[in-house]
């Protein structure tokens, strides 16, 4: 007895669905392993060099054959899609060893090898890196040659440098190119000591020699010496070129009393370090604990009582002559003195609050009887 035409029908309609459903899921898994690979991509935070690998796709179609039975069919685009393609030249450029403050360049050349235009959409620097000659927006045509210049200002400290810089374009297999500039950074030239520490009762504040050393060998000269507030100086020839230099710093103790942290500069003609500095801290003649006093919760007209302590840093008597602010918001209630400390108890009356933030701001002065005043910032939120 003959089949049943719609049974025969129904057969292979449920045939080609069973098969679409397949291929779905086969496409979907495609899609889905394609999609993870590109974030494992993306994480590792490299990126190699465009490929020139023409892209192929295919699609899966159902087919009914002579026989009735469902037979897939592929069926491909044609072989160059037009779209952008950039290969660049080098991901990476190394300076190898170079001098502190120093500055260099780089190139990295690309080149559109695809079938459409290319678009620059982003360039991204980094710090001390600062990018010419491609920017967003511009647009190369296929087998056009772009390059991307890169400046690069070394830091002062010794080390190893490695930065990160990208292009970002309309190329539909790598959007971005991840590109390095790497170096070392080697003092060429040693400045010993680093830091100063001053006295402001020593002779000469205690400033002792600053030697400079060329450690390639080079000679070079002394250009200039500059310090914070002029508070020191240092006798040198700018003539006379050497691989070694020892300089005799000449300090001002009244500049040193109004500059207590400051730094040296020195400029240099070595071609790979044209400056070094050294830091200096000078111990005060007084410490005041606290140096600063922060009032919470305040009332207009409701004093409140602080403590604070005045010590000399080189042990020699003084006398608090006498305490105000600038505000007339303070009162010396007691002073006891102990050895070369002296202990400060004060009343601070709040005025009434001005303005919507409510914040009292002032400066309390202690004024040492022959000598100078101390400031003590105040500041206080209602």
């Amino acid at each position: 007895m003959a089949e049943n035409p719609r049974i025969e029908s129904t057969a292979i309609y449920r045939k080609r669905v069973d098969f679409l459903h397949m291929t779905g899921l086969a496409l979907v898994s495609v899609i889905v392993l394609a999609c993870q690979s590109g974030c494992r991509e993306e994480a590792s935070g490299t990126q190699a060099p465009a490929t020139e690998t023409p892209v192929k796709v295919t699609a899966v179609v159902p087919s009914t054959g002579q026989d009735g039975q469902t037979e897939a069919v592929q069926v491909s685009p044609a072989q160059t899609a037009n779209v952008p393609r950039i290969v660049m030249e080098s991901v990476e450029h190394d300076f190898g060893e170079i001098g502190p403050e120093t500055s260099h360049k780089a190139e990295f050349r690309f080149t559109n090898k695809g079938t459409a235009p290319l678009k620059i959409t982003l360039v991204r620097s980094c710090c001390g890196v600062v990018t010419r000659g491609v920017q967003a927006g511009q647009t190369y045509a296929p087998g056009e040659t772009g390059v991307l210049e890169v400046d690069y200002r070394a830091g002062a400290q010794p080390g190893s440098m490695r930065r990160n810089l990208s292009i970002h374009s309309d190329d539909p297999i790598q959007s971005m190119v991840t590109l390095t500039v790497k170096a070392t950074i080697a003092l060429r030239v040693q400045c010993e000591p680093s830091n100063l520490k001053l006295f402001l009762r020593q002779d000469n504040a205690g400033a002792g020699n600053i030697t400079l050393t060329s450690l390639d060998g080079r000679p070079f000269a002394i250009k200039a010496f500059r310090a914070t507030g002029n508070a020191i100086q240092a006798d040198f020839d700018p003539t006379a070129q050497a691989t070694k230099f020892v300089l005799k710093p000449i300090a001002d103790t009244e500049k040193l009393e109004r500059t207590l942290r400051g730094q040296i500069s020195i400029d240099l003609t070595h071609p790979e370090c044209r400056n070094v500095r050294v830091m200096f801290d000078v111990l005060p003649e007084f410490t005041i604990n606290p140096d600063s006093l922060m009032l919470f919760n305040l009332k207009a007209e409701q004093p409140v009582e602080r403590e604070v302590w005045i010590l000399s840093n080189y042990q020699e008597d003084f006398e608090v002559e006498s305490v105000s602010s600038q505000k007339n918001i303070v009162t010396l209630l007691d002073k006891t003195k102990v050895q070369n400390r002296c202990q400060l108890k004060l009343r601070i009356t709040p005025p009434a609050a001005e303005g919507e933030r409510a914040v009292l701001s002032d400066v309390i002065e202690v004024k040492i009887k022959d000598g100078q005043t101390l400031s003590i910032p105040c500041r206080g939120f209602y």
